[in-house]
């Protein structure tokens, strides 16, 4: 099912079972999805939802360190709602094994620690989180 379309569907069920929290998240990230043909840019509606989910990190980051936990507690509802619409990304040690592999097959030396995350992360897109693939490329090529 398309992003919107299951956004869309997923507001009326929230809608309808009274979820006032959960509904004004999926609100925002569909508003989001909807004006994406008005940035300049042009993101798909993927990367929209992914910008939105970057920028409530940012601010339950910014809460943590003020001490605020009424808000770091509804920013982590937020997120966690947010991320339902983003694909599964890899575990730590699914990223381990990936770079593993990339790297048996390529070869880097520990100099191009940036050109071998970039290939690693262009050929394994939005599975992996790109500080756990950061990590991992780093002491893989630092050990060699």
């Amino acid at each position: 099912m398309e992003l919107p379309i299951r956004l869309h569907e997923d507001m009326k069920a929230a809608l309808k079972s009274g979820q006032k929290d959960r509904l004004s998240v999926i609100r925002m990230l569909l508003s989001d999805v909807k004006n994406v043909d008005l940035m300049p840019n042009k993101p798909t509606p993927l990367q929209a939802v992914e910008a939105y989910t970057k920028k409530l990190k940012k601010s339950l980051e910014e809460y943590q360190k003020l001490g605020r936990t009424d808000e770091v507690t509804k920013l982590r509802f937020e997120i966690s709602v947010a991320e339902e619409y983003l694909p599964k990304r890899a575990s730590a040690e699914e990223t381990d094994k990936l770079v593993e592999q990339f790297l048996a097959t390529n070869t880097f030396t520990e100099k191009q620690i940036g050109q071998a995350t970039g290939a690693f992360l262009k050929a394994n897109g939005s599975s992996v989180d790109p500080a756990l693939a950061s990590a991992a490329v780093r002491k893989r090529l630092a050990g060699k």
